[in-house]
């Protein structure tokens, strides 16, 4: 794009021909020639010497370049302003994430402070990415609160690697549990705990404490199903073992695709007996999951009253989160649905 042509630089032009019209070197060369009558008419009309014309050129030509140099300044700053605002739109968006980590750990808090049962909740999200050979689970700490004084693991990050095989498999038996039909459940809990059965508990890895996660979710489909109890029959030594060796209750929380999952710490420290409460809530970009943790004493009350008090709590949570996320990512209407 060629240069504009400002009307300063028309100033130029004008005190350049209005010199070159008072020059006496013009008014020579100008004689005997078809010039000469218009200047004799310039000079009987406009009288001016030579010098006024000289002051009148400079004097435009210094203004027009002080306008050039103004306004080239004020378009250097503009351009300066445009990239601060650039800068400060990328530096709020990186610091979104840290906004909405403090404004769910508040939520967090304050669901805790309101429930007397409650010792923490922690809220995740998570992801699942498909491989050839193994599906990956990634699940991130996005805003948590525990009372004082009370042991609870946090951690900022974890990753589950699940053999794609065995996800697809009990992928089948829920849609197949969808159209009444158990026997994809009941074949998969049976594999898995035959297998788990074969081996010695000093010989179990990381990918048996997985297959012991997908085995429980298959028999937990059973007793939805049967409406009954379903337990696993591995001995007590080698199920401890393995629950030991995984963060088993998140992955099957994210993996049983019901409204929630309740399970017990039951270990031998001070956590044992707590009751964990998993439940997937739905958001428009983002899976996520809340865990709350409730004290032993829970276990002393009615199971009417349990019941009671873990629903109250779901309510409760999902209303601080939809006031938390939705003001902080400015999404339109909608609340926070059961995943």
């Amino acid at each position: 794009m060629g240069k504009k042509l400002f009307w300063t630089d028309l100033l130029i032009i004008i005190g350049l021909v209005m010199w070159f019209w008072g020059s006496e070197i013009v008014k020579k060369y100008a004689e005997r020639t078809w010039f000469e009558p218009i200047l004799l008419w310039l000079n009987d009309n406009f009288i001016f010497s030579v010098p006024f014309w000289s002051v009148f050129f400079f004097g435009a030509t210094f203004v027009a370049i002080v306008i050039r140099v103004y306004r080239r300044r004020v378009g250097e700053l503009e351009t300066l302003l445009e990239d601060e605002k650039r800068i400060m739109a990328l530096l709020s968006e990186e610091q979104r994430p840290l906004q909405m980590r403090y404004l769910l750990g508040k939520a967090a808090r304050s669901f805790v402070e309101r429930n007397p049962y409650a010792i923490a909740a922690q809220l995740f999200q998570y992801e699942i990415m498909f491989g050839r050979g193994n599906t990956r689970i990634s699940v991130k700490n996005i805003g948590e609160f525990a009372r004082e004084g009370e042991n609870v693991n946090i951690f900022s990050q974890h990753y589950y690697n699940v053999p794609t095989k065995l996800y697809q498999e009990l992928r089948e038996a829920q849609k197949a549990l969808a159209a009444h039909d158990l026997m994809p459940a009941i074949e998969l809990a049976d594999r898995l705990q035959t297998r788990l059965q074969s081996k010695n508990a000093s010989q179990y890895t990381g990918k048996d404490a997985v297959e012991f996660a997908f085995c429980r979710i298959a028999l937990g489909m059973m007793a939805t199903f049967l409406d009954i109890r379903v337990e696993h029959e591995l001995p007590e030594v080698k199920a401890e073992k393995l629950d030991g060796m995984l963060r088993s209750g998140i992955l099957m929380a994210i993996l049983m695709k019901t409204n929630y999952y309740v399970f017990s710490n039951h270990g031998s420290d001070e956590k044992k007996d707590r009751v964990y409460y998993a439940t997937e809530i739905q958001m428009p970009r983002d899976r996520m999951l809340a865990l709350i943790i409730f004290s032993p004493g829970l276990h002393e009350e009615s199971n009417a009253f349990i019941d009671e008090t873990m629903r109250e709590s779901d309510q409760v949570l999902r209303e601080l989160l939809a006031r938390i996320y939705y003001n902080g990512n400015n999404d339109a209407g909608g609340g926070l649905g059961h995943g």
